[in-house]
This record gives structure tokens, sequence and C-alpha cells, in this order.
């Protein structure tokens, strides 16, 4: 697959950054965008939070954390699918 990066400025900097830690430019770039897809990604609390205040709702005060296999149904419920 191939990325063109058409703002020379960002080329520059991804070369620049790439030689400094002697890594390639596809190195470079999958830890900047790796960074930031993690920074950019809503928590499975924050997701059920959101649901919820769809609804007019939120959590308790003091309530006890989601059970692990509630996350499975809640992933469908939120991909869509029924089962």
């Amino acid at each position: 697959m191939t990325l063109s990066i058409r703002k020379k400025s960002v080329e520059e900097m991804v070369r620049t950054l790439a030689k400094r830690r002697g890594v390639s430019i596809t190195a470079v770039v999958e830890t900047a965008v790796a960074a930031e897809f993690k920074r950019d990604r809503e928590t499975p609390s924050e997701s059920a939070a959101r649901i919820l205040a769809r609804y007019g709702l939120s959590f308790p005060p003091g309530r006890e954390p989601v059970p692990q296999s509630a996350y499975h149904d809640l992933d469908h419920d939120l991909i869509g699918e029924d089962d």
C-alpha cells in the first residue's frame, strides 16, 4: 500500500525524524498514528455513558464496575449485530 504525503513540510519532518531515530519513515508514521489512535479512542465506560446519555440516563454515584461479560453484548449493540 502506498501513502502519499503531498505537503512538503510534513514529508520533510517525517524524513528528518526517521533519520534522527534511525528508523524507517513507515515506523515514524506508524508511531505517530498509533499514538493518536490510542488518544482518540473511546473507552468502554465512555461508550456506555454516551449510550445512557442518549436516553437521558447516567451511571449512579458509587456504582460497581460493569462485569467483563457485559462488554460482549455492548460490542454487538454498538456495531449493530443482533446476537
